[in-house]
Order: C-alpha cells, then structure tokens, then sequence
C-alpha cells in the first residue's frame, strides 16, 4: 500500500526484490533483514493468464500506443502521460527543480519522486528523524535510507536560488546574438529587457553605473562572468516586494496565491504543444502542461476524465480563500519559522506536523472537505489507502504507517502539489523582513515625578546590503574581517521619520 509517488518513483531501475540476504554486514542490510520484503520493492507486479480475444488483452489506439497510469484499457487508461520535464529554458525557481530526478539509480529505499520544493513524509522512516538504519546500525553518517524531501530542501531553501541570468533557448525563437548570459544580464542592468525572472530588479547602484562609460559590459566582466560569479551574484539583484513566510494575514497569502491572472498555459496535444485561452489560478507540475485543464476533456486518453491525471489544475477564487485560510492555520500551528526550509518541510515530531510542509498540510486539507476538495474526481479513479482498514499482515511493517495513507493517484500532474504552489512564488519568499517600523516613546518628569512633556516618534528602517563598517566589502563570501561588521551585520537606513500625535498612538 503505497501514496502514490511518495513512495513510488517511475524512473526506478531496480523491479525485483531478489533472494533475501543472509549476510551480517550492515552495507546489505535495509529497513528489514531481507530484501524480499515487499516494502523494499518500488512496485507490486501481479500477473494473470488471459485466454485468447479475452478482454483484459493489451489493447491500443489508433495510433498503436497502450493505455497506462489510470488503466490498461480504453475505457480507463491513458495513451499517454508527461510526468517528468527536462528544462526548456534557464530555471526561474528552485522549486522547478521537482522534475530533477534527484535520487537518480539509487537503490535504497524510499523511491520517492519531485522532491525538491516538496515535503511528504515516507512511511518508511520514523516521524521524528529525516534517516533509517538497519537492524544492526551503521556507524554515525553511514545511514543509507534519509527523507530525501527534507534533506534537499534544508539544503537548497537557504543557500541558493535562480537568478535566471543565463542564455536563453534559441529553440524558442530567440535570434542567437540574443541568447548568450552576456545579453541577458547587460539588458537587465541597462533597463531594456528584465530577466526571465522578473521579480528581480539591479541595485540601484548597478542600474546607474549601466549609463556610464564602462557600462553594462563592464558590470557584466566584474560581477556575472567569472568562474566564482555565482557565489556572490546575489548582491547585485534586488526584489521589491518580498513575502515573509510568517505573516498570519489571510489577505496578504490570499493575494500572493492569486498572483497568476489571465494567463495563457501551454500544454501538449497529440500534434505538438498549443496555449489555452486567458485563465486564472493554473496550476502546473512543468513549464508546458501534459494535456487541458483538468475537469475538461482532455486528449490524453479516450474517456471523458482523462485530464484529471495528465492535465493542470485550476483552482477556484473560494477554494484560493479557504486555501489562504489553511496555510495561516498551518503558519501559526508550526511558525515562526527562523529559515524557508523550515517553512517548506514537515516538522521532525509526531501528528499531523509531521506529515508534510506548510503549503502541503494546507493542501492536504482542502482535499478532505468536501466543499473545496479539487481531486474528487482523480480520488474516484484511484485506489485509496486506508491502512486502519487493513489487516496487519497487509500494514508492510512500515516506521510510520500514517505517511502511506493516501490515494494512488497522488503526485501525478493533475493532484496540485506543493512544489506546483511554490513555482511562481518561491523567488520572493523570504523567512524575515528587511525593511520594519519602530517607534519610540519619551516623557520628562518634574522632581515629584510628574510627566510635563512627553513625544512619541516612528521611523521606516531598511537593512540594505552594505556592512555597518564600509571595510568589508557587500558581496564577500567569507566572514567579514571588521570586529563592527561581525556584531553588527549589514547597515540599516532610514527612510522616513516622524512625530506622531497623540490620536495616532
């Protein structure tokens, strides 16, 4: 029993079990004593002997393709289904990363899949650690089965991102002369173009020096085309506008989920790829869709719902307020979070925290309401697993049997996941403020303690990328030297001051 592609890769090599191992050294030794335990495999197979013109006999369309995913035959299989993308233009999220086969011919269980920018829990690990280990247990940072989710989003979340200054793809009709890194960022600090990426803006400083005699060409020789460029390229960019992962406004999460308004989606059709009409709130695994919309007829598979599994989701302006909602109930529940990888993975303890991340419990929950579920129908034609309602021999002996619970259908491109919401929004996500408001108060007293004045101010405070100490320089990549700098950080700004009156306290 098993949650889709939680614990089910498509791309796994290994499709048998073998012959159970009796060796004592822990290198060949699992989650179980034996490899032939049925959890170890990433798939079941069944077989069954089939009589001639016997109705359950491999079929096809008119295009000689079988059906697959949903069903072996017409009436319920697909004839084809997209469940993985190579890049067809530099990356603009971390969370497009999902489609990178991370785990790639690595034997060890748990064979899980799109796991950057998600964060299922495995069955197959205990809720509270991201490692297993065998009976006989490895010596320290040895362990061969990890939560593959939590480990590559606490490394990717905080320490990288996609600045999106790279070539672009000639093989979308960009000239040439137009596609190399050099054009992209020299149009970026010029003004002319923005990036790919366009929640990120120069420095100012950056933008000015464009319009002198060294100019955008020069910028781009001593900050974007050195061997060590992607070290400190960061410094350079600027995002009007982050999001902070804490704030508990269903307004402002409401509004940031609502991003995405008439929007043409690209999708792939039996002769070649075409554009939807102007759409609201799509949601995509890839940067050009496997078929429709889902909940219309697609063109993956010859019955009416085949767009359900191969398809994007939309999802509706109420099911968006009630999603808003859920992710606030999810902040205050599991918040504040000190880093976005916090943010983005489960929490390492037991209960419903510790099943998925912020986004994915929010999502998790819309799917068990009745009046904002948006997988009815996929759920319909999937198996669903209920491991209370199994008997114990059928349970696989699991760490943490709740993270199988589920249906089989999840993870496949019509069930919205995780990463599909973080895509768009992940670039300005951010797990701090850079820019707050203080006030302050003060009073005078006379000699029997009397107040006789007393003022009020408020000022708009931005930290900015520059050191308190101007003797380090903003886009190192070590610790600063200046002992101001190591306690201090970077330098703050003010950008407004005022009184307040008496009425605005």
């Amino acid at each position: 029993p098993a949650k889709g592609f939680v614990q089910s890769s498509p791309f796994v090599n290994i499709t048998t079990m073998g012959g159970a191992r009796t060796s004592a050294n822990w290198q060949t030794q699992l989650q179980y004593p034996g490899t032939a335990h049925p959890v170890n495999s990433p798939f079941d197979f069944s077989f069954r002997a089939v009589a001639p013109f016997d109705s359950l006999l491999p079929n096809a369309d008119a295009a000689s393709r079988g059906f697959i995913v949903s069903g072996f035959q017409s009436a319920d299989g697909l004839s084809r289904c997209i469940i993985d993308e190579l890049p067809t233009q530099p990356i603009q999220s971390l969370a497009e990363l999902q489609n990178w086969n991370l785990r790639s011919d690595n034997p060890i269980p748990p064979f899980c899949f799109n796991i950057v920018g998600n964060s299922d829990a495995t069955p197959l690990i205990p809720a509270n650690t991201v490692f297993n280990y065998p009976p006989t247990r490895p010596p320290a940072g040895q362990e061969l089965q990890y939560d593959d989710f939590y480990c590559a989003n606490h490394l990717l979340f905080d320490d990288w991102f996609a600045s999106s200054i790279a070539p672009k793809s000639a093989n979308l009709g960009v000239p040439a002369s137009s596609a190399t890194s050099k054009k992209t960022f020299t149009d970026f600090v010029s003004g002319k173009n923005p990036l790919p990426n366009r929640a990120y803006l120069p420095i100012k400083a950056d933008a000015a020096a464009a319009k002198t005699t060294a100019g955008a060409d020069g910028l781009f020789a001593q900050y974007a085309s050195k061997a060590g460029a992607w070290k400190s390229i960061a410094s350079r960019i600027e995002v009007e506008g982050m999001f902070n992962v804490n704030s508990t406004s269903v307004k402002a999460w409401r509004a940031l989920l609502g991003h995405a308004r008439d929007q043409k989606i690209p999708y792939v059709i039996p002769t070649g790829n075409t554009l939807s009409d102007k759409q609201d709130y799509a949601f995509s695994h890839f940067s050009v869709a496997g078929d429709v919309e889902a909940k219309s007829i697609g063109t993956s598979g010859q019955f009416s719902t085949c767009a359900e599994f191969a398809g994007y989701r939309k999802l509706t302006g109420p099911v968006l307020d009630r999603f808003a909602e859920e992710i606030v109930n999810q902040v205050r529940a599991r918040g504040p979070f000190l880093s976005l990888s916090e943010f983005v993975n489960r929490q390492l303890t037991y209960g419903n925290l510790a099943l998925a991340g912020t986004i994915q419990a929010a999502l998790n929950t819309l799917a068990n309401d009745n009046s904002t579920n948006p997988y009815s129908v996929i759920q319909a034609g999937s198996t669903k697993v209920d491991l209370a309602n199994l008997p114990f021999s059928a349970r696989a002996g699991y760490s943490y049997p709740a993270a199988a619970e589920g249906y089989s259908a999840y993870g496949l491109p019509g069930w919205t996941r995780q990463a599909d919401v973080l895509r768009p929004i992940a670039p300005i996500l951010s797990a701090r403020d850079d820019t707050f408001t203080i006030r302050a108060y003060g009073d005078a007293r006379d000699n029997s303690g009397n107040i006789t004045a007393r003022a009020t101010c408020e000022a708009v405070v931005r930290r900015t990328r520059n050191f308190v100490d101007p003797a380090d320089a903003a886009d190192i990549t070590t610790q600063p030297k200046s002992a101001a700098n190591l306690n201090f950080g970077r330098r703050y700004e003010i950008i407004s001051f005022r009184w307040l009156n008496n009425s605005e306290i």
